[in-house]
This record gives structure tokens, C-alpha cells and sequence, in this order.
């Protein structure tokens, strides 16, 4: 019976302990949840900041680029007025100031578009013109202007100090008038007032937290979204951070820059013309967590996480603690190889060899000119751009189709895959669906890579695009462009007139549905101030973008059209079979790629841009000079309207071409 009692007694005391031990361990695991918790927070405001901090310089970096463009952009309108003025002024009327006057008073007048013109002289001389009682005479600063631009020849933008007019920046523009031979016979300047809440950017006012700044080369303030600290120098604003400062503020650099000086983030962009800088102060404060705390929801979201942690431990611990034995298994041994080293996975070692070939296709995806995707287990995972082309899947709003998509019909998908289980691979001709809803038929090779068996390679063309009824000179100079190596004007109207014959045969023969279609668009693009871009830079330079600019419509039109220099700086592309939405939607895209280009020359960044104009054909109506002409004039209007855009022109109906 003792032993009995004494047994019952030890058995209490072992559960008492083993209970103690259980609430000790229950309250230890509680406190390292607790700091988990806390430490896992700590690490989530850090996180969520770098993620704030990184967006935020993104995005206040490319607000510095737009809102610089936009005022370079409105310099470079008004400058080009004057540019047009000065070219039209005879330099007869330099020597009489009386008669020169007298026509800028004319109702209509040049000068209704300014408000004072001045004309400066090589020996000296300046006179003014405006409105009466209205004329603003020119400071020393400007008259220093005027004489660079005369003994220079180059145009200059500087500021004219108002301090009374709080509503406007007085900006005086100046441009070289040159003789007929070439050489500088004086200066015309124009004053402009520019309305300072045009200057600023559309989101200065409702931001408290940020501030937008127009600097002189100098560091003077010309403008403010806070208008008590315009005419202020910069190194007033920035007291404390001088040598940040320094090694931010630079005139001649024209690509945004972005630092952080502790809690402020600051952006600075120069402007080409006008030596002005673009600034964006930005105070994160109100931005980052570190600084108002974890949202309710996040800290909900934790509290729940440690709930669920203590609960698995809580099960972990009692499982552990309790009488019986733990129901856990021994983990079995890793699978040994040959030489006793652990084996891979099957599915690992096949997820490996999917990212190593996947990695290797895109590279040599990219350096093949032609229109080829990827398709793997039904869906397409890599294409050329040329792909987007030929099928219009343009802009950053065109989805990735799967094949299944693509195909005009599923028999036809369900045929080409047999034979690719069958035979390893297919070639013949095949009937795809654009994304505006038209049917194209293509010639395509598609096979099956040997390393990995669910994927398909497939490369697309059009079957017209290597027909072609009249031959070119054997002569290669005679019909290739000596700048660019691209067809030129008489290659690119023999290819128009060999469509058209093509199209004219196949009328009047009824060849099958598969020749080359006898409608289509003329695009038609024209670089946009490129006059202008040589007397800036230099000829080279113009050289330069002509090639590149010929290089991007080239790589963006070759899989379905035909692309040629007409000389200068025009460029005609054929596109057979092309609807007109099609055609706008490839001219939207060769005006961004080209936009996003921004060559840099001197240390400055310069602006590029093309106009395009395109029109609708029908090879069995109309004629090649009468479709590059209509295509000529639609360019001209996309100028017109502003450039650096698309515009759709109409051919003129005419009899037909048999006559």
C-alpha cells in the first residue's frame, strides 16, 4: 500500500512539474512572439519605406523630365517664331529703323505677336519696337545678349528682372539675321512675359509638402510655387546642406537627379536652351512610416499572425510535454547518386533546365530580326516585337494572347499540333486573328526543342514579302541610300509600282487568295526640326539621327512592310494588307520609341521627335505618286497640329490605273 501511495505521489508531483514546466515555456513562448512581433514590425516599416523611398524618387525623377520638357518645349515655340520672323525680314530694312517701325505697326503685324521687338546692328546700334508707351527697354544684361548672338551667331534666352510684376517672368529671346551669303547682318530679340502659374506644374498648388523651383544658371529664383520666395538665391532655401547642394546643382547636366538629404528628397534637371535649372524639394515626412507608425490594419494583421504563432507553438509544446509519444516519423534519408552525393529532384532539375533554356531564348530572341515566339504548354512566354507588329498588338495596353487566341480555328490549331507530336515539326501556311478582328494568312515554320519537349518555337511571315514581279537594278549605289544603307526614293517607287503590277496581274489572271493583297496603307514620317537640331549641334549630329530615327522605323515595320529614305529627312513605308487602324497604331508607336530616344550631344539632352502621316491604298485605284503625295500632305498636318503625332490623310479618287 506504501508503495502503492508512494508511487500515486511521485506521479503528482512528476504532473505538477511537468505543468510548471508547461506554463513556464506557455510564458516564454508568449514573450519571444511578442518580440517577433515587434521586431517583424520593426522590419516592415523599414521595408515599406525603402519600397515609399524608391517609388518616390522614381516618380518625383520623372516629373523633374516632364516639367523641364514642357517648358523647353514652350522656349523652343517662341524661339522658333522669331527664328521664322528673322528669316523673313529683308535686310534692307536694317538701315531704316522709320520704315521697319511703321510695318510693325501695322494692324496684323509681327509684332502683335510680342510685346517689344528690338533689332541690334554690328556697329552698335539697337533700336525699339512696340506698342506706344508700351516698349521695354533692354537692360545690359540683354544688350550683352544681343552682341554673343551677333558675334556668335547662335541664338540666347536670358532673364529681364521685374521685381514689381509678381504675375509674369519677362524673358528676352534673341536669334541671329543672316545675309543671303550666310553671314551674320545683326540681331532681332523679342520681350515675352510668361504668365508664372503657366510655368509651374499643374500639381504645385494642392502639394503642401513638395516645392517647385525655376532657377537661373546663377541660382537665382524666377519662379516659386511659394511667391514670397521668388528672387531669392538658392543658397538661402538650402541653408544647411551647401555641399549636398554643390554636388547636386549642376547647369550643363540634363538628365534628372535625385537625392536624399535626410528626411527631403531633391531633384534637379537642366534645361538645353535657356542655361535655367528645374528643382523639386519634397519633404517625406508625411510619406514614410518610420514617422506616423504601422497603419490599425497592419498592426490587426500581426496581432492575428502572433495569435496563430502562439497557438502552433501552444499545440507544439503539448505535444511535446504530454505522456504519450510523439506521433512524428523519422525523415527518410535523401536518395544518394552513384558517387554518394545527394541526388537532385526530378522537378527541381526540370524547373532549372526551363529557366536555363528560357534565359537563353530570350537572348537569342532578341538579337533575330524576324517575327518569332515561344510557346510553352499553350501559352506564348517569349516573342520578338516584331510579332506585335504584324499581328497589332501596339501599346502598353495589348495583352500576351495565348495560341489558342491567335488561331482563326481550333481545327486548324488541334492539325498543326498533331503533326508536331508526329513529325517534330510543321511548315505551311496558316490563318492567324489580329487583335482588331482581322484574319491574316502567314507561312510559318514551327518545331518542338529537344531539351524541352512542352515548348514550341515558331517563327511567322507573310508570304507576299519576298515576292516581287519587277527586279531591281543590278547596280546597288543606284537604289540605296548612301547615309542610312536603306532603300532609297527610286527603290521604294519601283517596290510601289511592282505592287502595284502585282496586284493588277493577279486582277486580271484570278490568281488564289493567298497572293499579296491589293490594299494597304503609305506611311509616310518626316523628323521634326532637324534644321534646326544642325545649326544647335552640328551636321554630324543631324547625320546621326537620321540613321538611328531610319534604324527604329526599320526594326518596327519590317516584318510587314517595306521602309525607304525619300531623301532629306523623309521616310515612306508600304504596308500591304495593313488596315488603317493598324497603320495609326504602328505610327503611334515609331512617334514614342523615337520621343523616348533623347540623344545626348555637347553634355545636353536634346528632344527628338517625327510627324507621320499615313493614308489608305488601293493598288488597283490608285497610283504610286498620287498615294506618296496624299501621305506627304497628311505628314504635313500632323506638323501642323503640333508635331509628334499621327494624322490620316484620303487619297483623291481617280480613274482607273487600266486607262
Amino acid at each position: 500500500m506504501r508503495n502503492i501511495s508512494n508511487t500515486l505521489s511521485s506521479s503528482r508531483v512528476t504532473s505538477a512539474s511537468r505543468w510548471g514546466g508547461f506554463r513556464m515555456a506557455l510564458v516564454a513562448q508568449v514573450v519571444l512572439v511578442l518580440a517577433a512581433m515587434l521586431l517583424c514590425a520593426f522590419f516592415l516599416v523599414r521595408a515599406l519605406d525603402a519600397r515609399t523611398q524608391a517609388q518616390l524618387v522614381v516618380h518625383q525623377t520623372q516629373e523633374a523630365d516632364l516639367w523641364a520638357r514642357m517648358l523647353t518645349a514652350r522656349m523652343e515655340a517662341h524661339q522658333r517664331l522669331l527664328t521664322s520672323i528673322a528669316e523673313g525680314m529683308h535686310t534692307s530694312l536694317l538701315d531704316n529703323p522709320a520704315v521697319l517701325d511703321a510695318l510693325m505697326q501695322q494692324d496684323g503685324s509681327m509684332l502683335r505677336l510680342f510685346d517689344s521687338l528690338h533689332v541690334a546692328l554690328p556697329a552698335g546700334g539697337v533700336t525699339h519696337h512696340g506698342a506706344v508707351g508700351a516698349v521695354t527697354e533692354v537692360d545690359s544684361q540683354g544688350m550683352d545678349a544681343l552682341r554673343r548672338t551677333i558675334a556668335e551667331g547662335k541664338p540666347f534666352v536670358t532673364h529681364v528682372p521685374a521685381m514689381d510684376d509678381s504675375q509674369h517672368l519677362r524673358v528676352l529671346l534673341s536669334v541671329p539675321m543672316r545675309r543671303e551669303d550666310g553671314r551674320v547682318s545683326g540681331a532681332l530679340a523679342a520681350m515675352v512675359k510668361l504668365p508664372l502659374a503657366a510655368l509651374m506644374p499643374d500639381a504645385a498648388a494642392p502639394l503642401r509638402n513638395v516645392q517647385y523651383m525655376l532657377l537661373d544658371r546663377d541660382g537665382l529664383v524666377l519662379a516659386h510655387s511659394d511667391v514670397m520666395q521668388r528672387w531669392k538665391n538658392i543658397s538661402n532655401l538650402v541653408a544647411g546642406h551647401e555641399n549636398a547642394w554643390q554636388a547636386l546643382s549642376n547647369p550643363s547636366a540634363a538628365n534628372a537627379d535625385t537625392q536624399q538629404w535626410g528626411h527631403f528628397l531633391v531633384s534637379r534637371v537642366g534645361l538645353p536652351l535657356p542655361q535655367w535649372q528645374v528643382v523639386i524639394w519634397r519633404d517625406t515626412t508625411a510619406d514614410l512610416l518610420v514617422d506616423q507608425g504601422l497603419p490599425v490594419r497592419v498592426w490587426a494583421a500581426l496581432a492575428a499572425g502572433a495569435a496563430l504563432l502562439s497557438v502552433l507553438a501552444a499545440a507544439l509544446m503539448w505535444g511535446w510535454l504530454a505522456p504519450w509519444p510523439g506521433r512524428s516519423g523519422a525523415a527518410s534519408p535523401p536518395s544518394l547518386d552513384e558517387d554518394g552525393e545527394a541526388a537532385a529532384e526530378p522537378g527541381a532539375l526540370d524547373y532549372v533546365q526551363r529557366l536555363s533554356l528560357q534565359a537563353g531564348a530570350m537572348a537569342m530572341f532578341e538579337a533575330v530580326p524576324s517575327a518569332m515566339l515561344l510557346e510553352h504548354e499553350g501559352r506564348i512566354t517569349l516573342a520578338t516585337p516584331q510579332v506585335a507588329v504584324m499581328l497589332g498588338y501596339l501599346g502598353a495596353e495589348a495583352e500576351q494572347p495565348t495560341m489558342a487566341q491567335l488561331f482563326e480555328s481550333t481545327a486548324a490549331l488541334d492539325e498543326v499540333r498533331h503533326t508536331l507530336v508526329d513529325l517534330g515539326s510543321f511548315e505551311g501556311a496558316i490563318e492567324l486573328r489580329k487583335k482588331d478582328g482581322d484574319v491574316v494568312q502567314v507561312e510559318a515554320l514551327a518545331w518542338i526543342p529537344s531539351q524541352l519537349s512542352s515548348a514550341t518555337v515558331w517563327r511567322l511571315q507573310l508570304p507576299w514579302r519576298l515576292r516581287r514581279s519587277l527586279p531591281l537594278p543590278e547596280n546597288e549605289s543606284a537604289w540605296r541610300d548612301g547615309l542610312t544603307g536603306m532603300p532609297n526614293r527610286e527603290a521604294f517607287m519601283w517596290g510601289l509600282q511592282s505592287w502595284v503590277s502585282d496586284s493588277m496581274q493577279a486582277e486580271k489572271t484570278g490568281q488564289p487568295s493567298n497572293r499579296m493583297p491589293t490594299q494597304g496603307c503609305l506611311l509616310f514620317a518626316d523628323l521634326d526640326h532637324l534644321g534646326m537640331m544642325n545649326e544647335t549641334t552640328s551636321r554630324e549630329m543631324g547625320n546621326k539621327m537620321l540613321r538611328h530615327v531610319g534604324r527604329l522605323i526599320a526594326s518596327y515595320t519590317q516584318p510587314v512592310g517595306s521602309v525607304a529614305r525619300l531623301g532629306g529627312d523623309e521616310f515612306a513605308v508600304l504596308l500591304p494588307g495593313i488596315s488603317l487602324a493598324h497603320a495609326q497604331g504602328v505610327g503611334q508607336a515609331l512617334c514614342d520609341a523615337v520621343w523616348r530616344w533623347q540623344p545626348s550631344w555637347g553634355g545636353e539632352r536634346h528632344w527628338v521627335s517625327i510627324s507621320v502621316g499615313i493614308v489608305a491604298m488601293d493598288a488597283l485605284r490608285h497610283t504610286p505618286q498620287q498615294a506618296v503625295r496624299a501621305a506627304d500632305m497628311a505628314c504635313y498636318e500632323a506638323k501642323r497640329r503640333g508635331r509628334c503625332q499621327v494624322a490620316v490623310g484620303q487619297i483623291t479618287a481617280q480613274p482607273s490605273l487600266e486607262t
